[in-house]
């Protein structure tokens, strides 16, 4: 009896000390691609923060460009829970000899393997995020005077408008200038969809054109 209780516990140190330097490596494996997962979640903060600002930026469509991250984020949940249920299964099989729990070992060398893999894909989200948030920081210091010279625009127009009350064609530019308001107010809000033929600057600065162009015709209309 205590041959064999002895000769069990011979089985289970050799069977953990078998298993000890792979259930590691994966453990740091797991830990690396979690750590990718955190760094490209950062990037996407940092994104969201920047948007429904009131300030020109498409949010929707900077938005669409985050929804690959957002499913590599749901495969990352699957990835881990499967981790965890073959490393359990494995150090429990170390546990009767390094033969029951070969088979498990090669499991865990899988899982390693995929987790090696979407930790790359994850790497290369993280760097297209901070590529994307980039580019939206830019386009935001871009905008700016567009849109602070848009605004003042509108802004003399309507005084001058106002400046104007009774002169033939008043309604009519009212009315223009309401149009060219709820333009500017739909720009700032992001609702305008840009292309690669017009960009929102594009939006901008053709809408400060025509107020200005407004402008000159309430300059020269008589009074």
């Amino acid at each position: 009896m205590w041959g064999r209780s002895r000769a069990r516990r011979q089985r289970q140190a050799e069977g953990l000390a078998a298993v000890a330097g792979p259930v590691e490596a994966a453990d740091a494996a797991l830990q690396t691609l979690l750590e990718l997962r955190r760094a490209a979640r950062g990037e996407l903060a940092r994104i969201e923060a920047l948007l429904d600002r009131g300030d020109g930026l498409p949010s929707d469509t900077i938005r669409e460009q985050t929804l690959g991250a957002m499913s590599v984020f749901a495969d990352l949940d699957g990835v881990s829970q499967r981790y965890h249920e073959v490393r359990t299964a494995t150090v429990e099989a170390a546990e009767h000899g390094v033969e029951v729990a070969v088979p498990w070992l090669g499991a865990l060398g899988e899982q390693v393997r995929s987790m090696t893999g979407l930790g790359e894909t994850f790497a290369g989200v993280g760097e297209s995020l901070a590529y994307l948030r980039e580019r939206t920081e830019r386009l935001r210091a871009g905008l700016a005077p567009l849109r602070q010279g848009a605004h003042e625009a509108l802004q003399a127009a309507q005084d001058e408008l106002t400046a104007a009350q009774g002169a033939d064609g008043w309604h009519a530019w009212r009315t223009d200038l309401t149009s060219l308001s709820d333009r500017l107010t739909e720009l700032d809000g992001g609702r305008v969809t840009p292309t690669a033929r017009r960009k929102v600057s594009d939006h901008y600065r053709e809408l400060e054109r025509e107020v200005t162009q407004l402008r000159g015709v309430m300059a020269a209309a008589p009074r």
